[in-house]
């Protein structure tokens, strides 16, 4: 049913179910599915698709990809720069001179009127590619003119806490920034032999048709796991972002009747919500829910254990055929070991991984998230567990 990225990207979730619909909170496509509003993503504001997708990108750079992400070449990064200084790790601002760009693109600045010597454009810090509709002012400030409006755009830097401290070192911009993502664990299909259907290959109505009951249509923060990103030898770990990909109980039996042939598969894939917002998730979103750490929907909790505290976890879907809930990704301070995921450079949180972020959810639970006690733990995780009093109730695992 498509990726749903221009509709996120408005702010438009599908639903299930027959609700009424209102022009201001409702819309129905051609194909009779039905979206509530929820919020857009704040680049929807006044911007378009090409305003940062580049033509290689969109046309095709001469290589092969074997997924479509792999052709992104523009990055939250590229555009949201410090001033003068790139956040990340202190570098000079990527930018392009005018007298360094390519033909195609030194036409295309002649069109525009910027030939002027000293003209910079921002790059991509992946392939160097120069972004043509921004610029540096003589202060080091970048901007942006959206193509189609011509709205000069301010691009404003990271906060302080997006590139401070080793504790989000790992994050991708979208792990924070996303809203909300659409989430469908629920959805069931059942192939009826009685009935006809349009074979979309050939064009050919065919016996046999995939009747689908659609489950219960979710908008919320997307869950967290670990990408494996690839920089040489070896690679290195990014937190990302994740839906339910394929939830799949098989019955490969055709004969009415006969003992069931059981396939199931739970799989999760990654998601790049075009939702992001203007302000960053809160700190328990991701280290008090459930739903961000990959364990599904239900009541997480942390209650005192004598002096220790313990977790607990109520799932809100009865498990599936392995035994985790209908909608999780991996167990509740559990390792998973079967296939997880549509590809392979991704997984859900290892028992280590998810131990450091409850642990940072106990203190959470006491410690206001600005407070100094939380901002050192994002500095220096190790050096804040030294400095515990005896009134913090620890997690016992």
């Amino acid at each position: 049913r498509s990726g749903r990225i221009s509709t996120n990207y408005e702010g438009w979730n599908e639903v299930s179910g027959r609700a009424d619909v209102s022009p201001r909170r409702n819309r129905r496509l051609a194909d009779g599915r039905l979206f509530a509003f929820v919020a857009p993503g704040i680049h929807a504001r006044g911007m378009d698709c090409v305003d940062c997708h580049t033509a290689r990108e969109v046309m095709g750079d001469g290589e092969t990809r074997a997924r479509q992400d792999e052709a992104v070449r523009v990055r939250c990064e590229d555009c949201h720069q410090r001033p003068g200084l790139s956040g990340a790790g202190g570098e000079r601002m990527v930018t392009v001179p005018l007298e360094r760009l390519d033909p195609e693109s030194r036409r295309i600045a002649e069109l525009r009127g910027r030939n002027t010597p000293g003209e910079r454009f921002l790059a991509t810090a992946r392939g160097g590619d120069a972004l043509m509709n921004t610029g540096v002012d003589p202060h080091g400030v970048p901007w942006l003119v959206a193509k189609r409006s011509g709205q000069r755009l301010p691009l404003k830097p990271p906060t302080a806490i997006c590139v401070q401290g080793a504790g989000h070192g790992r994050l991708s911009c979208v792990s924070c920034h996303a809203a909300w993502a659409p989430r469908c664990p629920q959805c069931h299909t059942a192939f009826d032999p009685r009935s006809k259907a349009i074979d979309l290959l050939d064009g050919l109505t065919t016996p046999g048709a995939w009747i689908e009951t659609p489950g219960e249509f979710r908008a919320v923060p997307p869950t967290l796991g670990v990408r494996v990103v690839s920089r040489g030898a070896p690679g290195h770990d990014v937190i990302d972002t994740f839906i339910p990909g394929m939830v799949m109980t098989l019955d490969r039996n055709q004969t009415s009747g006969a003992r069931p042939d059981i396939v199931f598969r739970r799989l999760y894939a990654r998601a790049f919500s075009p939702t992001i917002g203007k302000s960053a998730r809160s700190c328990q979103s991701c280290h008090a829910d459930p739903v961000a750490l990959g364990y599904g929907e239900g009541t997480l909790s942390y209650d005192r254990d004598g002096d220790r505290g313990r977790w607990r976890f109520v799932p809100r879907f009865a498990p599936g055929p392995d035994g985790l809930p209908a909608d999780a990704w991996t167990g509740f301070v559990q390792e998973r070991t079967a296939a997880t995921f549509t590809r392979n450079d991704v997984r859900p949180f290892s028992v280590e991984e998810q131990k450091r972020i409850l642990a940072v959810g106990a203190c959470l639970t006491c410690h206001a998230p600005t407070s100094p006690a939380m901002r050192d733990a994002v500095t220096d995780w190790r050096a804040a567990l030294a400095r515990v009093t005896a009134k913090c109730l620890l997690p016992t695992w």
